[in-house]
């Protein structure tokens, strides 16, 4: 234990004090998600809660193994020569792994605590961005508990250990001899183990990328986006072979006489080190990869959803109110002269179960309810057309039956006829024939009732009759309503979401620091374990300016592979998931994202490698 902490405290400082940074930043997050998950299991009457808190909760689970098992990694590589010469000692490999499990152990049990206790308590700074969605009500506050900080470290902990054991491991694997020899060099090659392993999953990602084109809809769309996840390992898994495959290609074009001697050093450096690159080019093309796919996710979502609600309203006008369109209003409407068809839609929150319980699932069966909008609409449906692809419309006349989206059924035995579970809000489920499934669930969602209610309707749909649609659009303006076509109803639709996509952008964003926070803690561990390499070099002749020169190439080389592999990982996802949604697969290609996210690998390079050789050949 002494041991540990004098290692922790003193000798290890500076590269425990950026993981402890990249640590605590992932306790924060996880405790941020954690609070708001419990709160959702909480209060099952807010099935959008527990939704928007899984969803994100998936992602960062992943994103925080990876990151965190790749900065422990990156530490403990660092101090290979330090276990090589312990070892040479007399310090059995037991007691290696022994005290480096203990250091890690320590470094979480001084840092992930107050993480998670810090993101319990900001996790209500995220109440007004949900209130904003109409994901929780007015008024809703955030009840503090224990569980994120259980949950964080149920999550840190495993991984921690995981990336210290295989760490250590290979540290100790070697003969003492052996082992300080290969201590001051990088292993050239990968496993065969690895090799295939890297090649499966790239071939698993390029698989799931190709889900949109044989399941559209939202369902395969978001499996096909996960595609760039899954590349983005696999490039993990084969980092150094193509860092070394990069650095080759470069050597050649630097030796046929383009750049000089320093771009030479940087890419043998490269070539040499292609572990220690890797470590640091996969995080930073993470950084490209997730913030592009979400975006362009994103986009194709919006011309998705446009699309469909254009095509899926033949009516001439659409006609809404501040305070919803009132039975009075509707009779007046019915006496404008011109008017052939009317029909109305009356939103209302619910949750719907379209597969009998898991019986494996035992008291947790209530996640199988999916949070939902339930549709309403009047008798006379001329006005929509939701491209039905089997059943009929006018079926929903008869009492307990509904209209599912494809969407919903996918990957369901659930069809034409069967039955399902539903809830409007907090109320008792009631069961439901399906008499009709449709194709434009991101117009019309995921179920379609008929709308048997009193009171003030959400939307008015109105067909006027060739040659009176000015009239009655002037009529209606006079009824002090607001009157609109179908392009412009899809406009204001996709401008009432702006809550939901700030509420994305910034949990996004917050993912995108500590991804970037990682990447930079990863560069400046591996900087400062080349302190003796720039030592030698300056004592060999070379100077502070070639140096710094050198330290030049290595990071627009470290960028641009990051850009690379970023880019090819999420062009598959974006094809795919423009495809899926939209019909055509540029429409999930957000350039300006992109570039964006790019320049931002590119400056969490440039601040990770130069400053800190800069400090290194100083005064030197």
């Amino acid at each position: 234990m002494r041991v540990a902490l004098r290692s922790l405290l003193v000798v290890n400082r500076a590269a425990v004090l950026g993981a402890g940074i990249v640590v605590a930043l992932a306790a924060v997050l996880l405790g941020i998600t954690t609070a708001w998950l419990e709160a959702g299991v909480r209060h099952p009457e807010l099935p959008f809660l527990s939704s928007v808190a899984g969803s994100f909760a998936g992602t960062l689970l992943l994103i925080t193994v990876f990151m965190v098992a790749n900065v422990f990694a990156g530490v403990l590589r660092e101090r290979r020569r330090e276990f090589a010469l312990l070892r040479a000692v007399g310090a059995t490999a037991a007691q290696i792994r022994g005290t480096v499990r203990t250091e890690v152990l320590l470094l979480l049990a001084l840092v992930a605590p107050l993480g998670a206790v810090v993101g319990t308590f900001a996790a209500a700074s995220v109440t007004p961005l949900l209130r904003a969605s109409d994901i929780v009500p007015a008024g809703f506050t955030l009840t503090a508990s224990v569980v994120p900080l259980l949950g964080t470290l149920v999550v840190l902990v495993p991984t921690g250990l995981l990336a210290a054991a295989m760490t250590a491991r290979a540290a100790t694997r070697p003969s003492p001899t052996d082992a300080v020899r290969a201590s001051t060099t990088d292993v050239p090659t990968l496993s065969t183990g690895r090799r295939i392993a890297a090649g499966v999953t790239a071939l698993a990602g390029l698989g799931i990328a190709a889900t949109p084109f044989f399941t559209p809809g939202l369902v395969g769309s978001a499996a096909g986006a996960t595609s760039a996840i899954v590349l983005v390992v696999a490039a993990a898994l084969a980092g150094p072979l193509l860092v070394q495959w990069a650095a080759r290609r470069g050597l050649a074009v630097t030796r046929s006489g383009v750049g000089g001697a320093a771009s030479v050093l940087a890419l043998l450096n490269a070539r040499g080190a292609s572990r220690r690159l890797s470590a640091a080019v996969v995080p930073l093309a993470l950084l490209v990869t997730l913030g592009t796919v979400q975006t362009g996710t994103d986009a194709a979502v919006d011309r998705a959803t446009a699309d469909q609600l254009v095509a899926g309203l033949p009516a001439d006008l659409v006609v809404t109110s501040s305070g919803g369109v009132t039975a009075d209003q509707l009779e007046r409407i019915a006496a404008v002269p011109g008017i052939r068809a009317t029909t109305t839609m009356r939103d209302r929150a619910g949750s719907v179960q379209v597969e009998e319980p898991d019986e494996d699932l035992g008291g947790l069966g209530g996640l199988e309810w999916e949070p939902t909008v339930v549709r309403g609409l009047s008798a006379d449906t001329r006005s929509v057309d939701p491209d039905v692809r089997s059943g009929s419309l006018a079926a929903l006349d008869a009492p307990g039956t509904v209209a599912v989206s494809s969407d919903l059924v996918a990957l369901t035995p659930t069809g034409l006829g069967d039955t399902i579970q539903l809830r409007s809000g907090d109320g008792p489920a009631t069961s439901a024939r399906v008499v009709a499934v449709y194709d434009r669930g991101l117009a019309f969602g995921d179920v379609l009732v008929r709308d048997r209610s009193a009171g003030p309707v959400d939307t008015l749909l109105v067909g006027a009759r060739p040659g009176d649609r000015a009239a009655v659009r002037e009529a209606l303006i006079a009824l002090d309503l607001r009157v609109t076509t179908a392009d412009g109803y899809a406009a204001s639709v996709l401008r009432s979401g702006d809550g939901d996509r700030r509420l994305s952008l910034v949990l996004v964003i917050a993912l995108l620091a500590f991804v970037a926070a990682a990447a930079g803690n990863t560069l400046l561990t591996a900087m400062r374990g080349r302190r003796g390499e720039f030592g030698l070099l300056q004592r060999t002749g070379a100077t502070r300016a070639q140096l710094l020169r050198m330290a030049g190439v290595e990071t627009a080389f470290t960028a641009v592979a990051a850009v690379v592999i970023g880019t090819v990982a999420v062009v598959p996802a974006l094809v795919g998931v423009g495809q899926g949604l939209a019909g055509a697969p540029s429409s999930g290609f957000a350039v300006g994202a992109w570039a964006g996210f790019s320049a931002a690998a590119v400056i969490v390079a440039v601040l990770g490698v130069l400053p800190g050789v800069a400090r290194l050949v100083r005064g030197r």
